[in-house]
C-alpha cells in the first residue's frame, strides 16, 4: 500500500530538546540503538551497532521515528489505523 505522507502533514523536522543544540547530520546520539546479535569464537553473544532511531515531530504534531541503518533511511510511524 502506498501512502503520500505529504498529504498527511508529515515532514521531517529536527526536534530540539530544552538546553541542547539542534541536531546536526549524523553526529547526534540516537534515541534508540539498532544492534545485530552475533556470536564470538567462544560462543558468547556479541551485539554490533548497525544503526539508530531518532524521535521526530511533524509540523502537525504527529510523532514518528527516523531509522538509519548504514545508508538506508526509513520513517517509522505508529500503526494507529484500526
Amino acid at each position: 500500500m502506498k501512502i503520500k505522507l505529504e498529504d498527511e502533514g508529515f515532514e521531517e523536522v529536527q526536534a530540539e530538546k530544552q538546553g541542547e543544540k539542534p541536531e546536526t547530520g549524523g553526529s547526534n546520539r540516537p534515541d534508540l540503538r539498532v544492534v545485530q546479535a552475533d556470536r564470538d569464537k567462544d560462543g558468547n553473544v556479541v551485539y554490533t551497532n548497525v544503526g539508530g532511531m531518532w524521535k521526530n515531530v511533524s509540523k502537525n504534531g504527529n510523532e514518528f521515528y527516523t531509522l538509519k541503518i548504514g545508508q538506508l533511511k526509513l520513517l517509522v510511524f505508529p500503526n494507529n489505523n484500526k
